[in-house]
């Protein structure tokens, strides 16, 4: 199995009318996700479903809000405590070299908390692991026969064949050429 990590964080503030935010008591963030091939290209879609139970305390704040906040307008509210929730998108193109195997693909959170801001905003972080299996591992047998029975084959192209199976999927395939031109 191979794994990709990274992080996400989301930022959200809210109007003036509930106070500022000085808690979150709770917050789940759950993927929702399916796995689809499409036109030779496999990919994860879904999105990341975003709860929280947050507790305000009376104040105002003036927000210079971002485009990278997040503004929460509708609240279930009961006392100081307020309910929220939100959806954030997730796509994950997999590698051209993905081979659907047995296992389909999968997504993991790990980490997930939520803090205040100097800015008396909530900020949610999580971290992400996709997890999928590796491409069965090319027989060294079928690419040295390929290209001892092609006719036109040279030792230098075989060569090529054994090293872009080592380079990452997005540099396969690529020529090493380039074009001269002449200014008059």
């Amino acid at each position: 199995m191979n794994h990709v990590n990274w992080k996400l964080q989301e930022v959200f503030y809210f109007p003036e009318s509930f106070g500022v935010p000085s808690s979150a008591s709770r917050i789940d963030v759950k993927p929702q996700v399916e796995f689809q091939q499409l036109n030779g290209v496999s990919s994860l879609h879904g999105i990341y479903h975003i709860a929280a139970n947050v507790a305000f305390q009376p104040g105002e704040c003036q927000h210079h809000g971002t485009s990278e906040w997040i503004s929460i307008e509708d609240l279930d509210v009961s006392g100081e405590n307020g309910y929220f929730e939100y959806a954030v998108p997730l796509f994950v193109e997999l590698p051209p070299t993905y081979v659907h195997g047995d296992v389909k693909p999968e997504i993991h959170l790990s980490d997930v908390h939520a803090s205040v801001t100097d800015d008396h905003t909530l900020k949610v972080e999580w971290d992400v692991m996709c997890s999928y299996e590796l491409p069965p591992p090319p027989e060294s047998s079928s690419v040295e026969s390929s290209s001892s029975s092609s006719e036109n084959s040279t030792s230098e192209e075989s060569l090529v064949i054994k090293e872009d199976i080592a380079l990452p999927f997005f540099l396969r395939g690529l020529k090493d050429e380039y074009s001269v031109f002449k200014v008059k």
